[in-house]
């Protein structure tokens, strides 16, 4: 076979190389285009120089070396027209620059996806983070408070019991007294009787004029012994009777003017105490429960859970909107 080369001074394209040596043999574009495989489209593409935008360079430089083949042109020379005609650096660097800045592209978009999902796992680990130093803030001050109403209720049950024992010997001791002093009058009528008989006796034994000393005498024994015995008995009574209405009327008063009412709209820890550390009341109240308690002012007051209770002193209702909107347990004193 022999292979026909064209001169370069003739500064024809790749093209026309190939179009006149097709001509030349007798070729049409279907005949190139079937014996090629090719499309139709694609031969005339070629000779008319226009770089089909669908096929990459490496397959346009096959096709062509295939087309210079079959129309005996050599490969080599029309290899080195095509490389001056579009260089191959180009060729192959265009597509390589477009590939590479997608890649960038996907690349950048990658680290940005990684970077906001960091950014968002810190912000919910920062609000949960909050949020859990609060929820243990809130349980250590009810706990503390909690042990610390139940201490008070441990010593103060203590100081009554104190306050309770010498009480209870006083009493112990009174009745004794009592007792006493009747089983001494019991023992002066005894003597009494005792005496009266003998004195009878001895009056019906003896002289009339006898008999009066002794009786004289019982008779002054008697009356000595039964002053003493009744009158104490009758000061402990009145004391007894008078006391108790006193402090009645006190507390009576006391408790009117200084009352604390508290309402519950749902279950709440609360502890009262009064002046002198007197626990009113501390425990846990349910939904519709109330309490009226009254004691020495100033009240001191802590609750669980303002929003769910409501307290009027001395008549007034006490403002709790602010350790409400807290959300914090409130901590009064009332006066």
């Amino acid at each position: 076979m022999k292979t026909e080369t064209y001169p370069e001074e003739a500064n024809l394209t790749t093209g026309q190389i190939l179009r006149q040596a097709r001509e030349k043999h007798e070729l049409s574009q279907q005949t190139v285009a079937d014996r090629l495989c090719l499309k139709l489209s694609t031969v005339r593409d070629i000779e008319e120089d226009n770089i089909p935008p669908n096929i990459s360079p490496t397959f346009l430089r096959g096709y062509v070396r295939a087309y210079a083949k079959l129309v005996q042109v050599s490969e080599s020379d029309i290899l080195s027209t095509l490389d001056k005609q579009i260089p191959s650096r180009a060729i192959k660097t265009a597509p390589m620059q477009s590939f590479s800045a997608g890649k960038k592209r996907k690349k950048r978009d990658g680290w940005l996806m990684k970077i906001t999902w960091v950014v968002i796992i810190v912000l919910l680990g920062m609000t949960f983070l909050w949020w859990w130093q609060n929820y243990k803030v809130q349980q250590t001050e009810l706990s503390s408070m909690v042990t610390q109403s139940i201490s008070q209720n441990n010593s103060q049950s203590g100081s009554e019991n104190d306050r309770l024992a010498p009480n209870a010997g006083e009493n112990n001791v009174v009745p004794l007294k009592e007792n006493q002093s009747v089983a001494t009058d019991q023992s002066g009528v005894s003597k009494t009787s005792s005496a009266e008989a003998s004195s009878t006796e001895v009056n019906s034994k003896a002289p009339g004029s006898s008999s009066a000393p002794v009786s004289t005498a019982t008779n002054q024994v008697a009356t000595n012994t039964t002053p003493e015995n009744t009158t104490p008995a009758n000061a402990e009574v009145n004391s007894a009777v008078v006391s108790p209405s006193s402090t009645d009327i006190n507390s009576i008063s006391t408790a009117s003017n200084n009352e604390l009412v508290i309402d519950f709209s749902d279950e709440c820890w609360l502890a009262v105490k009064d002046a002198k550390g007197k626990i009113l009341f501390s425990g846990t109240k349910k939904k519709g429960d109330s309490l009226k308690l009254s004691g020495n002012l100033p009240y001191s007051v802590n609750i669980g859970a303002p929003a769910k209770v409501k307290i009027q002193f001395q008549g007034k209702p006490v403002d709790l909107s602010s350790f409400v909107k807290k959300g914090i347990p409130a901590k009064l004193t009332l006066k």
